[in-house]
């Protein structure tokens, strides 16, 4: 196990250098996303300025679900980018030299890319968090369990969405979409969201478990919002796991999907 992680953290570490290779375009990349945050921050900020609160949501709560977002995408975008463009990379038929190689294949694609994007999430979402969502030290150690729940229910999501590349040749414009979506649920209060809409956000497109979740563990901690997080983080990354073999399983070498 020990081996295994250490090899995932080379393969990271190279794909990071990998996406400063061209350090103009990763600077622009990098800071265009964290400049789009800061302006969503702004918009919001404005907007908690005329309505105090939204069905009991107020500006903390929402610096806080911004924060776990950016995190999340974050971390998800610098430590297992591949997530993001797999369905590209099962269609065009990469799996068959990945084959060749040692046991884990769905580690060596979700660390094969770095999304430079990702780095202006991971560097405003901490600073979000610390300036504007009103937590207490006691506090911080929730927060990094639901920042740690909600990229394993996002990068799990992503997977599934990818492994649609074994049965359809066009997932992989789908699976982005699908992605995309799960993101914007994640950016609005949870207390908007009723009836099917809820239950779209905390199954097909798990944005509820992806930031919702975590905010409620945070500001009302107890046992059953900790298992709440935690038991849906095992779920997703199970179906993320059972999903993608089961689509290997039918993969065949040097054929893509449409042929």
């Amino acid at each position: 196990m020990i081996a295994a992680l250490r090899l995932y953290a080379t393969q990271v570490v190279l794909a990071n250098r990998m996406a400063l290779a061209d350090r103009a375009n990763f600077a622009l990349q990098a800071g265009g996303m964290f400049i789009n945050n800061a302006f969503m921050l702004v918009l919001w900020g404005l907007f908690f300025a005329g309505f105090k609160s939204v069905g009991g949501w107020r500006q903390g709560d929402m610096a806080l679900l911004m924060g776990i977002t950016m995190t999340v995408v974050g971390v998800s975008g610098v430590a297992f980018g591949g997530y993001r463009d797999m369905a590209a990379t099962i269609l065009r038929g990469e799996l068959d030299a990945l084959l060749t190689q040692p046991k884990g294949l769905m580690g060596r694609l979700l660390a094969r890319e770095c999304l430079a994007t990702a780095w202006g999430d991971l560097i405003g979402g901490p600073l979000l968090l610390a300036g504007f969502a009103r937590l207490s030290w006691g506090e911080a150690p929730l927060v990094v369990a639901g920042i740690a729940g909600g990229t394993v229910v996002y990068v799990s999501a992503g997977v599934c969405f990818a492994s649609l590349a074994f049965w359809a040749s066009g997932a992989r414009s789908f699976a982005r979409d699908l992605t995309d979506f799960t993101l914007v649920f994640s950016t609005y209060p949870g207390s908007i969201y009723r009836g099917a809409v809820k239950a779209i956000a905390f199954s097909i497109l798990p944005a509820g478990f992806v930031v919702m979740a975590p905010v409620r563990m945070v500001r009302d901690a107890s046992v059953e919002t900790a298992a709440m997080v935690a038991g849906a983080a095992v779920l997703y990354a199970a179906l993320a796991m059972a999903l993608f073999h089961l689509g290997l399983s039918r993969y065949r070498r040097g054929a893509s999907v449409a042929g």
